[in-house]
């Protein structure tokens, strides 16, 4: 994995993706990238419902009020509406989960959105957020990780308010929406920080929660694991500030769809913010299959990790974008084993897109693919201050068949 930036965007270099229309060709079908379908995003977590008696505890909520940008809470021994810590200053928080390489061993995939719900944009006024998404979402790279175990870490010291397990760690498509639409932010950790502040970790690993209601935390104490339950379709953490009920972006100190852009007084320790780029655009993943594989197939990594039989009847390389803007574009084509063209395509993107899903290939193939390997380069452009397209990125891919 590796980090470049150009024109002011930084892009993470992961892993795949996927879905297309096709158009006939006489050798198969090849995949036209001008007409592809909306993707389907990570769902936004509704607001979390009366808890299952069995298994959640939980304190009344809070009134809803303003924002805390500048709050300056009192220290305290734990009782309503005091801070629970000898820590001076105003409440800062520290990274809630184990992340020495942002970049590398985690990234954001979605921030607060600040902008309207008709028309999502980060703090950044890019569109790496979603309609009501409330929190931060820390994606891991890939399961593997979270099965090896990321722990969750207390953003900064407070009491436990509520918490939640028991729920599996899967793609909720697998199994459908409405079965844990009450449910959304799966497992889940509240600490109340005084002062009617709050922060929320949601998505935790089933069986990993480490605390209980009444526990009061040190900043950084390990508090479960990253997971992925709950109305998602990734391995992530999704943390959430509130302030009287109301949430806030720790990025700016801003409430909800209060506006891009805005010029506010971060929430996160100066250390914390420090290891935090913005990451305009962000490639999730990106390789090579013998079929078009889905979002869900994409995430479980079920794509070629060896060599593609030459009597396959298709040849496919996935890219997995988010972070789009207004008039990005792409150019990618595959070549085979003679350094002929196999297939191109590309496609300029007419708005803000929170992610896209890509396939570039042919299917339905009449013939054996020629053995030897295939090689596959993506480009990506985006307009400078002048207008014009300066590429700022590129993937290469390859591909052994026999």
């Amino acid at each position: 994995m590796r980090i470049a930036a150009a024109i002011g965007a930084v892009i993470l270099l992961v892993g795949l993706g996927l879905a297309v229309r096709y158009f006939a060709t006489d050798d198969g079908t090849s995949m036209d990238l001008t007409k592809i379908p909306e993707p389907v995003q990570s769902e936004p977590a509704p607001p979390p419902l009366p808890p299952l008696p069995s298994n959640t505890q939980e304190q009344p909520p809070l009134p809803a009020q303003d924002s805390m940008a500048a709050q300056q809470p009192p220290q305290g021994t734990g009782e309503s509406g005091t801070m629970m810590s000898e820590e001076e200053g105003p409440l800062r928080f520290s990274m809630p989960l184990d992340c020495p390489d942002y970049g590398e061993d985690c990234y954001i995939l979605n921030f607060v959105n600040a902008g309207l719900e008709t028309d999502p944009r980060d703090y950044s006024c890019g569109s790496l957020t979603y309609a009501e998404h409330r929190g931060t979402d820390f994606r891991l790279l890939s399961l593997q990780e979270m099965e090896a175990g990321v722990s969750v870490l207390a953003a900064a010291p407070g009491e436990v308010v509520q918490v939640h397990d028991g729920m599996p760690d899967a793609n909720y498509r697998l199994f459908g929406r409405d079965a844990i639409a009450d449910r959304g932010l799966g497992n889940r950790v509240v600490i109340d920080h005084g002062d009617g502040i709050r922060s929320t970790y949601g998505h935790m690993r089933r069986g990993s929660v480490a605390v209980s209601v009444g526990d009061t935390v040190a900043r950084g104490q390990m508090i479960g694991l990253v997971g992925m339950s709950g109305l998602t379709d990734f391995p992530h953490v999704h943390f959430e500030v509130s302030d009287q009920g109301s949430f806030v972006d720790p990025f700016t100190g801003a409430l909800r769809h209060e506006g891009c852009g805005l010029i506010g007084e971060s929430l996160w320790q100066q250390e914390t913010l420090a290891k935090l780029p913005y990451l305009r655009t962000v490639v999730i993943r990106s390789g090579f299959a013998d079929e078009t594989l889905n979002r869900a197939a994409v995430e479980y990594g079920l794509f070629n990790e060896g060599p593609i039989a030459a009597t396959s009847t298709a040849l496919v390389m996935h890219v997995y974008v988010a972070g789009i803007q207004e008039g990005d574009a792409f150019v990618a084509e595959i070549t085979d084993p003679t350094g002929a063209r196999f297939v191109k395509s590309g496609s300029e993107f007419d708005r803000y897109r929170q992610s896209r899903l890509l396939a570039i290939g042919k299917q339905d193939l009449l013939e054996p693919l020629i053995p030897g390997i295939y090689s596959g380069e993506f480009r990506y452009y985006r307009r400078d201050a002048s207008g014009e397209k300066v590429e700022i990125f590129a993937i290469n891919e390859s591909v052994e068949v026999r």
